[in-house]
């Protein structure tokens, strides 16, 4: 039997590795410590409130949830309204507007260019636009993939022939049925230490990872845990109180923070003495990572008056990296994975040769 090894214990090292069990091989799955997931994993193990760590909305039709559906562990999600999600200049709000069509035009501060962005997305152009209409698919984009950059695919679905979904679990739960699934084939984990490198033939060709001292002799490697060198701050706030409505996300443009509520989307995550009147708080700063928590703290004064005094839960990770994806996919002997082409990067090292 074929052994691949996946370093990287994310969703696309999941994937991967679940991919590579499909086609009758072992994966080796390598993660540095529990709980797998990456940054599918809970924000702390203290935390009694569902956050996901990085407030990514669930893409109905995507990769994910298409693999999930297949498993026959779909992923239940619930939609979120246009009208809840509001881009913030000068400390204004100002709300995207609701579903348009043929007989119903858009209305509120956005209305006039709504149009534009649409034509835009579909021509591939949305970067190429600016004003107030930028900081809208901005927003969007945001919520797709977490990248404060215009996304002509999160205009289409999120603002064209879709809209934004929350997945009700949360991340977590994407993790851990991918997990299950995993153990459910010829997956082994190795999640207590990192990998430190590889053992090559004399012809270059990986056939060993190296980690804790010893040697795991595979076939073939596949990184799955490509990052951004340049972090980024989360703040995960569980507020006795109804802090962000009537929005559940807002984007301060002028101090780069994305605000995603889900208490009032899935209130399922909130714990059930608080259900009634809550607020489940991402706080994700962009731009100078030194002065974020002092970015964070000034938005959350504005937007949430009153929100120091109501903390249930409070974490903070200063060390986010998000996911990048690989310039290549085979380079120097090792496959290179992202989320969109894990599976099919797990067919293609198992039949490598």
């Amino acid at each position: 039997m074929r052994r691949i090894g996946v370093v990287g214990d994310g969703l696309t090292g999941l994937i991967a590795a679940l991919s590579v069990g499909s086609c009758g091989g072992e994966a080796a799955l390598f993660g540095k410590t529990e709980p797998m997931g990456g940054l599918a994993s809970p924000v702390d193990s203290e935390a009694t409130w569902l956050f996901d760590r990085v407030p990514i909305f669930w893409q109905k039709k995507g990769h994910i949830d298409r693999l999930l559906k297949r498993l026959k562990v779909p992923m239940p999600s619930r939609q979120v309204p246009l009208t809840k999600l509001a881009v913030v200049r000068d400390d204004q709000r100002k709300t995207l507007p609701a579903k348009s069509g043929p007989f119903r035009r858009p209305t509120g501060p956005f209305a006039a260019d709504w149009l534009q962005l649409i034509q835009a997305a579909r021509t591939g152009t949305t970067q190429k636009l600016d004003g107030p209409i930028r900081d809208a698919a901005i927003l969007l984009s945001l919520l797709w993939n977490c990248q404060p950059i215009p996304n002509d695919q999160a205009v289409i679905d999120f603002a064209w022939k879709g809209r934004p979904r929350v997945a009700i679990d949360g991340w977590c739960g994407a993790s851990g049925r991918l997990i299950t699934a995993c153990m459910q084939t010829d997956v082994t984990f190795h999640i207590d230490g990192p990998v430190t490198g590889f053992r090559r033939k004399k012809n270059g060709q990986i056939d060993g990872i190296k980690r804790k001292g010893r040697v795991l002799p595979v076939d073939s490697v596949i990184q799955a845990s490509s990052r951004h060198s340049s972090p980024i701050v989360g703040r995960y706030l569980g507020l006795s109180g109804q802090y962000l409505r009537p929005h559940a996300v807002l984007w301060d443009a002028d101090r780069e923070i994305l605000l995603v509520d889900l208490a009032g989307i899935t209130p399922e995550r909130v714990p059930a003495p608080y259900r009634e009147g809550a607020t489940l708080l991402h706080c994700i700063a962009f731009g100078e990572h030194d002065t974020s928590s002092s970015r964070i703290e000034a938005c959350l004064d504005v937007q949430c008056s009153g929100w120091r005094n109501s903390i249930v839960e409070d974490f903070t990770d200063s060390n986010l990296r998000l996911p990048i994806q690989p310039a290549s996919i085979y380079e120097d002997g090792i496959f290179h994975a992202h989320l969109d082409n894990a599976f099919d990067i797990g067919k293609q090292a198992f039949n490598h040769e």
